[in-house]
């Protein structure tokens, strides 16, 4: 397990392979589903997963108090075992993402996943970007990790910066979820072995492995685990043919739960899957029932690929 959580800069576990960015069941009147969340982590249990993220993205960290976020934080501890606990701790404030990075770390992740600020984004320049990462992972107890996701910041990473911030030994890498396969070949290009990139792109995953990506936390893996990591390990034993047939199953879903439908569509996607994707938090509005129809479908698509 390394010293996550000990209060002191050490080893962490591994970071690769696949690893879902856990969504957080709501109840229909918006309150935490505790219970529902640790089922899930139940579920993935017996799944061949490599690690958990926790608060990214699809997990509505935005729509989160920080209590429940240290509550999340320590089930999913609880559930992990060995496998690699990634925490999002990314706020606007340098100040604010240290210390939230800090309590993270207490409660025993291994990285801390940090999102680039945006909200005035005309002055967030590269350097203030790499003041910022850089002052993060110097009070950090544990691994930071980039985080770049221009869909939802419109803030793009500028792709020299990976390179310039991977000399830190407590930046370890970067999850890039772009999609776009020609930044992430230069973002690979310009660090060194010991920087480990993640695909955050579910349709891009086997070309990402291809150009040297240590793996990806997909959205599809928290409603089709199995055909996630079968891609993944396919690829890994060096079966190209059949990590593309999968690749082109899981696409079709991957695609309905992250650009066309978002997080409402990965929980229902989940629901249907026999998971607990649970309600989204309001504004987010949960998806209609033509829309749980076509979910079905390509559902059963990718769960038919391994």
């Amino acid at each position: 397990m390394g010293s996550a959580g000990s209060g002191e800069k050490g080893s962490a576990p591994a970071l690769g392979g696949i690893i879902p960015p856990l969504v957080t069941p709501f109840r229909e009147d918006g309150a935490l589903d505790l219970p529902a969340f640790e089922a899930n982590l139940a579920s993935y249990a017996a799944e061949d997963l490599d690690g958990y993220l926790v608060l990214g993205s699809n997990g509505e960290t935005s729509s989160l108090e920080e209590d429940e976020k240290l509550t999340l934080v320590r089930a999913a501890r609880r559930a992990a075992g060995s496998r690699a606990l990634l925490v999002g701790t990314g706020l606007e404030s340098t100040r604010a993402t240290i210390a939230l990075t800090r309590k993270a770390a207490d409660l025993g992740a291994d990285f801390a996943l940090v999102l680039t600020p945006h909200y005035y984004k005309g002055q967030i320049t590269a350097e203030a970007l790499r003041r910022h990462f850089e002052a993060v992972a110097e009070a950090s107890p544990i691994p930071v990790l980039l985080y770049s996701v221009p869909q939802f910041t419109g803030l793009p990473l500028p792709p020299a910066l990976p390179g310039s911030l991977a000399a830190h030994p407590q930046v370890a890498g970067m999850k890039e979820s772009s999609g776009d396969i020609g930044l992430l070949g230069r973002v690979l290009a310009s660090v060194p072995d010991r920087f480990r990139v993640l695909c955050g792109s579910a349709p891009v995953l086997y070309p990402a492995l291809c150009l040297g990506a240590t793996g990806g936390v997909l959205a599809v893996a928290c409603c089709a685990p199995r055909p996630a990591a079968a891609l993944y390990r396919a690829f890994r034993a060096g079966n190209h043919d059949e990590a593309r047939r999968i690749q082109r199953a899981l696409t079709p879903l991957s695609m309905a739960v992250t650009g066309t439908h978002g997080v409402p569509g990965l929980k229902a996607a989940m629901d249907l899957a026999g998971l607990r994707g649970g309600f989204p938090r309001a504004p987010l509005l949960p998806v209609s029932a033509s829309v749980r129809d076509e979910l079905r479908l390509v559902l059963a698509e990718a769960q038919r690929a391994p």
